[in-house]
């Protein structure tokens, strides 16, 4: 058994094969099981339901099937986990939210290309957000909200580029990206019907099973839509997608008058 520290929370894991164990080397911290808040195993049943397609190893099932119980755990924490890849830019963290096969990963290199001394990538694939609350926080404007901000955790399991790093960084907005159709212009523009963000946030979170982690799941959805602006970026994975959404980074996100509808035009 070995102890990481993810999103700032102490867990005990229990692994049958070394493989966990590696793939969270820069995440094992100096502690014993007692220290933590909680630990994990995956037995055979819960590693076999993992390899649905039958075409990956025991051993990268079992940490499919820890991380799951971990991130499912989080939530008594304020945390959990999300399905983007999470760049940090200026102190400020950006999440990119996309169905495989759409250009994240192709959008995230362009930013590594174009500002690489500023940029660096928190997490690629499966990042951890987890609300903060307490000093160094605002408060919200209306007194209607509880003052804090949602921070965006690196983790062991950042995709297959490896793209991440044992990092976090406060969480400034969220964009969701599309294949837009040829010849449609590159159209970044913010998203302002909740129950629309929720529909598409629900498919990049995990939902649990259990109904009380369920509705904290839920309730902090509702509290990252409450304290976090949502954005689409329709494009083709080239600079001018990436133009829009870097735009998105440099304005004042939480301003009314931030609309980008127009889009903009490029020669491929």
């Amino acid at each position: 058994m070995f102890c990481v520290k993810l999103a700032g929370v102490l867990v005990a894991v229990e692994a049958r094969y070394a493989f966990t164990e590696r793939l969270c080397a820069d995440y094992i911290i100096d502690a014993s099981p007692s220290e933590c808040a909680f630990a994990v195993s995956a037995t055979p049943e819960e590693i076999a339901a993992e390899n649905d397609e039958g075409a990956f190893s025991p051993a990268y099932c079992e940490s499919l099937a820890l991380y799951r119980k971990i991130c499912t755990r989080m939530l008594e924490y304020d945390a959990f986990l999300f399905h983007a890849a999470v760049i940090s830019y200026g102190g400020r963290g950006f999440a990119f939210a996309a169905k495989s096969g759409t250009g994240k990963s192709t959008h995230i290199a362009q930013w590594m290309r174009a500002v690489s001394d500023n940029v660096a990538v928190v997490n690629g694939d499966k990042p951890i957000g987890r609300w903060q609350s307490g000093e160094g926080f605002a408060a919200d404007a209306c007194g209607d909200r509880p003052s804090g901000a949602f921070v965006a955790y690196g983790t062991p399991y950042n995709g297959k580029e490896g793209w991440g790093q044992n990092a976090s960084v406060p969480l400034r907005a969220v964009c969701f990206i599309e294949r837009c159709q040829p010849g449609e212009p590159d159209c970044l523009s913010r998203l302002e019907d909740d129950r629309e963000i929720v529909a598409r946030i629900m498919n990049q979170v995990l939902l649990p099973k259990d109904p009380v982690l369920a509705l904290r799941q839920l309730e902090l959805l509702d509290r990252l839509v409450g304290n976090v602006p949502f954005y689409v970026l329709r494009c083709t994975p080239t600079p001018a997608a990436f133009d829009a959404a870097f735009r998105m980074a440099l304005c004042d996100n939480e301003s009314e008058s931030l609309r980008f509808k127009e889009g903009s035009k490029h020669e491929d």
